[in-house]
């Protein structure tokens, strides 16, 4: 297997490189609705991709909620939990891998949850490794090595937009995430575990550098697109609240009035 080599931030950074060394499985799941998985602790590393409802995995600090389309990133010796809560249940693709450097891995990966704009992508690869670890042919093992190691190479390539390489701020890092995912469903912890550090550390660091906490900052950012799309006249308080990443209306005409001084309607 050859090593991939991650050139970041220009000609000028340091050559990164890491080289999957095993896949110990990759398979399809299904748990129901109110699943809970004790606290274990991970032999491997883990990429989790949720293909429908909703899974909480609990890291001991912090607990994040991935959705479809967001892939999980579990390390070795990682301890947590997992809980599905939508009634639905949850399904997924699990894969177990071994990488080296591990230090060189951890410091190109998002801490725990990768979010996507290229979902497709990803569940395609993920369904391939599950195929062909179901169907263990002729050299599936170097099929399996060289798919976990692309799909890596895509989560480090996406989670770098532009060169972007660690010279960064944690908090410009989180501003430039938080400006171009606003519409997902964020929180403090997911917003943390992007730049690898604690919600309470990253809430520091960032009250200091811009005044305001990340997520009152991430609000601001919603309700200047939600004021361009009343504007418009285009859309109903419903469909901007969604597109502006509020959980319901009465949250986002909430957040709006703290903002303007007066609430959706009368503005």
């Amino acid at each position: 297997m050859q090593e991939t080599i991650f050139k970041l931030g220009g000609d000028n950074m340091e050559s990164k490189k890491i080289c999957v060394t095993d896949v110990s499985y990759a398979f399809y799941r299904s748990r129901e609705g109110g699943y809970r998985l004790n606290k274990v602790n991970r032999s491997n590393n883990g990429l989790t991709l949720i293909l429908a409802g909703e899974l909480e995995i609990n890291f001991g600090t912090h607990t994040v909620t991935a959705h479809p389309g967001n892939i999980i990133l579990q390390r070795m010796g990682d301890t947590y939990s997992l809980h599905a809560p939508n009634p639905d249940g949850v399904e997924f693709i699990v894969i177990s891998y071994l990488a080296d450097p591990l230090d060189t891995l951890f410091e190109l990966l998002p801490e725990r949850i990768f979010y996507t704009e290229h979902a497709s992508r990803y569940r395609s690869s993920f369904e391939a490794c599950a195929r062909i670890y179901a169907a263990r042919g002729v050299c599936h093992e170097s099929l399996l090595c060289a798919i976990v190691q692309e799909i890596l190479c895509n989560v480090i390539r996406e989670s770098y937009p532009s060169g972007l390489s660690r010279e960064k701020t944690p908090v410009e890092y989180a501003k430039q995430y938080m400006d171009e995912f606003f519409s997902n469903d964020l929180s403090s912890e997911n917003i943390a575990a992007v730049v690898g550090l604690s919600p309470s550390y990253l809430r520091s660091l960032f009250k200091k550098s811009e005044g305001e906490s990340p997520i009152r900052y991430l609000n601001r950012i919603r309700i200047e697109r939600a004021k361009e799309m009343l504007a418009s006249n285009m859309f109903h308080l419903d469909e901007i609240a969604e597109a502006c990443g509020f959980q319901n209306v009465y949250y986002f005409s909430r957040v709006f009035k703290q903002f303007t001084g007066v609430s959706p309607g009368k503005y």
